[in-house]
């Protein structure tokens, strides 16, 4: 059942308060999503008020078979603006988490991780037909192998392990706190869960109480996830499910504003300050990506910037067609004036 929570303004209190204190009071974070949260737009969304991001995620196995990170590297990036992120790493395999761990904490770029989050969470039918992702919570021994060994890795380099789950695989196998209590017990220093099961995949609405039920049990961080969309948002999840943090994940799609809204910031954004994320988004995919690969990729991105205002539908079928930045930048000019003049 829900409980009452402390109130928002009350200062985050736990037992594990050196992982919490890399944040900054109520932490909100990017969620990792795959496509989405590329080094340009997790500097975009820290720069607009997420507490801190999490890259897509990277196969511990890849990197084992790639040493040289040549594949991984793109998606390894760090996020710009100081604040802190983490990489995300999924698998089956301990050992291949180990390796994998090691292997970016002895570059110093990668060490400047701030943590490693374990996905337990993924229901993408590639990442499960490793046996990973979500397949890892019909596995409580498993998880809690995976989770020792992972930790016992970042500890040597004095990097902190965190884990993100479901709520279960499907509605008559919840067993989030199950699988909670196995990652704690690993020794991992915070728990995300995000409130849908796996056969739910992300349709119908997340079940909140679950989140609180896992808060129950554990003496480290849980961080909530599942249908933070509008102001207000915030407290009724810290209030139905203690929570000692958030994250956000396809909400913030084409909206990197959605922090500073959540938080009670200005939930009206300007025509130009909408363009100017839109552009500051390109010209740093470019930067990394070279111009060709930047843009081709972020048609996806554009897909869901250029949205709820008159003629967008337009725009978006628009945006597909250039190969290069100028062609992109005039149609989101463009975009820009429409959505001044609604």
């Amino acid at each position: 059942m829900p409980h009452q929570g402390k109130a928002l303004h009350q200062p985050l209190k736990t037992p594990v308060e050196g992982f919490l204190s890399l944040f900054e009071p109520l932490p909100l974070g990017l969620a990792p999503m795959a496509g989405f949260t590329t080094a340009p737009f997790r500097t975009l969304a820290a720069r607009l008020g997420a507490s801190f991001t999490v890259t897509e995620l990277v196969s511990a196995r890849g990197i084992r078979h790639d040493p040289s990170l040549k594949r991984s590297a793109r998606y390894l990036q760090p996020t710009g603006g100081g604040k802190p992120w983490g990489i995300q790493l999924f698998g089956r395999d301990p050992d291949d988490f180990v390796f994998a761990i090691q292997r970016l904490l002895s570059e110093p770029l990668y060490r400047a991780a701030s943590f490693i989050d374990l996905n337990m969470g993924c229901p993408a039918p590639k990442v499960l037909k490793e046996g990973a992702g979500c397949s890892l919570m019909r596995d409580g021994q498993l998880v809690s192998r995976i989770v020792g060994a992972a930790v016992k890795a970042g500890s040597a380099f004095g990097c902190p392990v965190t884990a993100k789950i479901r709520s279960g695989v499907s509605p008559d196998a919840i067993n989030a706190v199950e699988i909670a209590k196995a990652i704690e017990q690993g020794g991992a220093a915070a728990v995300t869960v995000h409130a849908r099961t796996l056969d739910q995949y992300y349709r119908g609405r997340a079940d909140w109480q679950v989140i609180g039920q896992v808060k129950e049990v554990l003496s480290i961080p849980v961080f909530g996830n599942g249908d933070l969309e509008l102001p207000g948002d915030l407290e009724k999840m810290r209030v139905m499910t203690d929570c000692d943090g958030f994250m956000v994940g396809r909400a913030a799609r084409g909206n990197p504003f959605i922090f500073r809204a959540l938080r009670g910031g200005a939930a009206e954004i300007s025509s130009q300050e909408w363009l100017e994320a839109m552009i500051e988004h390109l010209d740093a995919s470019v930067e990394m990506l070279g111009e060709a690969v930047a843009v081709r990729e972020l048609r996806s991105h554009f897909a869901f910037y250029l949205r709820g205002f008159e003629g967008s539908a337009q725009l978006r079928r628009q945006v597909m067609e250039p190969t290069g930045r100028d062609g992109v930048v005039k149609i989101l000019r463009e975009a820009a004036r429409r959505r001044k003049a609604v």
